[in-house]
């Protein structure tokens, strides 16, 4: 059983593969828009996109008018197609990470087709889309949705010289094609040259982290000891890759580092790169020791509802009953690289794994194929049935979490709907572990596919509408839009979240402290201010009334702080000097 590829079809059912593609897409974009922005960085992201178009700047991204060297400029470009089609809504600003979710999983299906099988690869693009990260991140305004496909692009190129399966259209098409080495010169440059574009955009999407397959790779060429692995041609071409990557990066990056007076990379890369790798940033990590194990909760809770099968199916590759040594080497290096990287990196955020999804997919979706083929052993239905202490403690939690959260949130009028989901979570999970406990790992995967869209209907219907009732932000922004021009300038103090410069459409002036609120109250030209309540009431106890008009006040909660606020909007009318 050891080696084993599947081979019985050959053939590529790309009609269903588009099909799942074309679904995804579809159902992520509904997910998509049934949102506004969440605080902090889709707002920050997205408004910066806007004021791009509006200044017809497309060298580098600003935010309330100042550079935002936080991330290169490929997600503003993408973000900037959709918002001048359909405005500046949630949709157009993650349009692309939607789309750019799709192109993964045809990628990972392209991985599971070459390594482990047609059956494999269907499978493994159907779980990759259905965990929660990726969920999360296909419907999000940022770049990690834009980068994933370049990354895993690399991979998929990488593995044509690792394996080529009896019967593949591919090997046929090399070994017609090899007499004089021809065909493989040219499948060598094809590889550079794609590599090389991957790694490009990939770097004008996010930064050096771009190149983190590079890693991979050597250390997939590493654990394959193999004699017919050239290492030093593999090395070449990686190392020539990279070199292309870089210099499509460059040719957007020093233009926009010399219009910025160097600024661009002193920031992007000395701040945002080398800092953030040194110590947390924005507290996102802390103590090392602490936080050593901090991306394994995140793989339970993030490759969720796939937990369930992780286990089980690790098991199964690690001992040989899925895929072949590259592939086993392929994954080793995959997931425990990067886990480790990031791991020693100070800053931690859950996304910052999201590369080894595809790879946790692969072997999620190989072990699934295998237990229909009857390759599993006894130790591999052990393992996978001891996913069930992994998922049960998730799932348990998140149906206790939609029980509570409505009468938390102090949001009864949508009651039902968080009920609702709990009760399908509930079922979906009672029945997937009672599958799986019973050696039937395909069938709780099966309910599992079928059970996560129908947990997300009454979630997108009804609990994320719900959800905009604490938002402050868009409320409070299209008041202010109503009953003012969009000439007339705005400041806030105490609540400076980037939803509200988003949404409201303007540059946004921060006050320093209660005596610059003093001050820009007695300015004489209409103004309006976006101050907590609690805050005004403060500065007015010291000051005295500040002679400002309310027009519009939102209670909610400031979920980026957890913080439970009431914010108004005073308006300063033009008074004589």
């Amino acid at each position: 059983m050891e080696e084993h590829v599947e081979t019985k079809d050959a053939r590529t059912p790309w009609p269903a593969v588009m099909a799942l593609c074309l679904a995804v897409v579809g159902f992520y974009w509904f997910m998509a828009s049934r949102s506004t922005l969440w605080d902090r960085d889709e707002p920050r992201f997205s408004r910066a996109t806007a004021e791009m178009i509006e200044s017809g700047n497309y060298l580098y991204p600003t935010f309330n008018g100042q550079l935002r060297p936080d991330k290169p400029i490929l997600t503003y470009w993408l973000m900037s197609v959709p918002m001048r089609v359909l405005g500046p809504t949630s949709l157009a600003c993650r349009f692309f990470s939607t789309v750019g979710i799709a192109v993964t999983c045809i990628f990972t299906f392209l991985l599971g087709r070459r390594f482990l099988g047609v059956k494999a690869g269907l499978w493994s693009m159907a779980v990759l889309a259905s965990t929660l990260l990726i969920m999360v991140e296909g419907t999000a305004a940022t770049a990690d949705g834009i980068l994933l496909p370049c990354m895993v692009a690399v991979i998929v190129l990488f593995s044509r010289d690792l394996v080529r399966p009896p019967g593949d259209a591919e090997a046929r098409f090399v070994e017609r094609r090899t007499s004089d080495g021809t065909s493989r010169a040219i499948g060598s440059r094809f590889t550079l040259l794609g590599m090389g574009l991957a790694f490009g955009l990939g770097l004008l999407a996010k930064g050096p982290v771009a190149l983190l397959p590079i890693v991979v790779m050597v250390v997939t060429l590493v654990l394959m000891r193999r004699s017919e692995i050239r290492l030093g041609s593999h090395l070449g071409r990686l190392g020539g890759a990279a070199v292309l990557g870089c210099l499509l990066f460059l040719a957007w990056a020093l233009p926009a580092n010399n219009a910025t007076g160097g600024e661009f990379m002193r920031l992007g890369i000395g701040h945002h790169v080398v800092a953030r790798s040194a110590r947390p940033l924005e507290s996102h990590g802390g103590r090392f020791l602490l936080y050593l194990p901090y991306y394994l909760p995140v793989i339970i809770a993030g490759f969720f509802p796939w937990t369930l099968h992780l286990p089980g199916s690790i098991s199964a590759v690690v001992n040989r009953r899925v895929g072949t040594a590259p592939f086993r080497a392929l994954f080793l290096a995959w997931v425990v690289s990067i886990v480790v990287i990031m791991t020693l990196v100070a800053t931690k955020l859950p996304h910052y794994i999201l590369f080894t999804w595809p790879a946790m997919a692969l072997a999620v979706g190989g072990t699934l194929a295998a237990a229909s083929e009857g390759r599993l052993t006894e130790t591999d239905r052990r393992w996978l049935r001891g996913g069930v202490w992994f998922f049960g403690p998730v799932a348990g939690g998140a149906v206790a979490g939609l029980c509570a959260a409505p009468l938390a949130l102090h949001l009864t009028g949508a009651i039902v709907p968080f009920w609702i989901s709990a009760a399908v979570l509930l079922g979906m999970s009672v029945l997937s572990i009672r599958r799986q406990l019973q050696n039937r790992p395909q069938a709780s995967a099966v309910t599992l596919l079928v059970g996560m869209p129908v947990l997300l209907l009454p979630m997108m219907l009804g609990i994320m509408p719900a959800l905009e009732n604490v938002k402050i932000s868009p409320g409070l922004a299209e008041a202010v839009k109503q009953q003012t021009s969009q000439e007339v300038p705005v400041a806030t103090f105490g609540y400076a979240e980037p939803t509200l410069n988003f949404y409201i459409g303007r540059r946004i002036e921060p006050l320093a402290d209660k005596e610059a609120v003093v001050a820009w109250a007695r300015r004489p030209q209409p103004g309006v201010l976006i101050i907590p309540k609690a805050l005004l009431a403060e500065v007015e106890q010291h000051s005295g009334t500040l002679d400002l008009t309310e027009i519009a006040a939102r209670k909610g909660l400031n979920y980026s702080k957890g913080d439970a606020l009431e914010v108004a909007a005073l308006l300063r009318r033009e008074r004589q000097p």
